[in-house]
């Protein structure tokens, strides 16, 4: 009889373990996630996550909600949550149980972060007070193009931000390369990025006619920059190219910079680049 009892209290201590077990997740939403007193959209509001807070959700509700996002339909339940200053109720469709990667530069009073970035840096975090310029190496297969930026901006009177992409040679031998990054190139016009509303924005994408322009160069300077920096064995796989258009020779993004200029309440402009050094010749 005691045995059973003894079973019986380990069984219901389980039970109100696994009730009051409590879930981390992430805030997803660009523009942050109200927190509710009720799971109610008309609600009173009382607080605001920040995109990428970590809070713990206590107790689903059950209470199911279903949003348009510019466009797209979001849909989810109310759940009901635990900061570390107050409890309250907020919608799911705007948490994740892991945050994407980002890449973020800070400036002062000034934080641009871009989601869902890979990078091989070991540090994702950049800072602008001791530099015009950042650099942020793009893991292979990822690009900056069509990336959510979030921007915050407590001091200045206006930030605008331009994008430009930048091509290079490239010359390939079934898996090794000779990348001709520190030659000539081909540049774009700087162009605004898109702004989706208040905070957030677009980056821009590029296609394939966009990745293959170059300027003009002639073969024999060419062959002649190739000697120099990888070598005459290089210079060898070219006997039957005519142009840079023809095998092994090819023409890629090799950069892609966002140009932020900072107007503060003087109308001085400060302008900040952030480079992403962009992997060629695979």
């Amino acid at each position: 009889m005691n045995f059973f009892k003894q079973i019986l209290a380990l069984v219901l201590l389980v039970n109100v373990s696994l009730l009051n077990a409590q879930e981390q997740a992430y805030v997803i939403a660009d523009n942050g996630l109200s927190i509710r007193e009720k799971p109610d959209v008309n609600s009173e509001k009382i607080g605001q996550l920040k995109y990428g807070e970590s809070i713990e959700i206590s107790e689903n509700t059950g209470e199911k909600l279903v949003i348009l996002d510019n466009g797209k339909t979001v849909s989810g339940n109310w759940v009901k949550i635990k900061t570390r200053t107050k409890y309250g109720y907020v919608f799911d469709g705007y948490l994740a149980k892991e945050l994407t990667k980002s890449i973020e530069a800070d400036f002062k009073g000034l934080s641009i972060k871009i989601k869902d970035l890979k990078s091989t840096d070991e540090f994702k975090v950049k800072s602008f007070f001791d530099a015009d310029t950042v650099s942020v190496d793009v893991e292979l297969g990822d690009s900056p193009e069509g990336k959510t930026l979030l921007l915050k901006n407590k001091n200045y009177k206006r930030v605008s931000i331009f994008q430009q992409f930048e091509n290079s040679i490239s010359i390939t031998n079934e898996g090794p390369h000779c990348d001709l990054t520190e030659w000539k190139h081909y540049y774009s016009n700087w162009e605004p990025i898109e702004q989706i509303n208040r905070g957030t924005y677009k980056t821009l994408k590029y296609n394939e006619e966009d990745w293959t322009k170059f300027i003009n160069v002639s073969m024999e300077e060419l062959k002649q920059e190739i000697l120099d920096y990888c070598g005459s064995d290089w210079v060898k796989h070219l006997k039957d190219a005519k142009s840079i258009k023809d095998y092994p020779i090819s023409v890629s993004t090799s950069r892609i910079f966002l140009k932020i200029l900072i107007t503060d309440s003087e109308d001085n402009i400060i302008e900040k680049v952030i480079e992403f050094r962009i992997p060629m010749g695979c």
